[in-house]
């Protein structure tokens, strides 16, 4: 059964400052989470619960629920940022 996935209000507003060029990959990335959050391109963050997907220039923030059955998107951040 696949995840079901849950953008924060913030991380939606961030989404939308990503350029209209990137935006496709960072969807992409978002949407793959649903078969597969701990994929081989997803790394969880050292002393933290969530974990982080690179795409592209961008890196999406996001923790996951196994019981929920839930991935929670919690930010969407250039790469070179250092939030978490």
């Amino acid at each position: 059964m696949p995840y079901r996935i849950e953008i924060l209000p913030a991380a939606i507003k961030e989404y939308h400052r990503v350029p209209q060029t990137e935006r496709a990959a960072v969807k992409k990335a978002i949407l793959g989470l649903e078969h597969e959050p701990r994929g081989p391109q997803v790394k969880k963050l050292q002393g933290r619960e969530y974990y982080r997907l690179r795409a592209g220039h961008w890196r999406v923030i996001f923790a996951i629920s196994d019981p929920r059955k839930l991935v929670t998107v919690i930010a969407v951040e250039r790469r070179t940022s250092t939030t978490y």
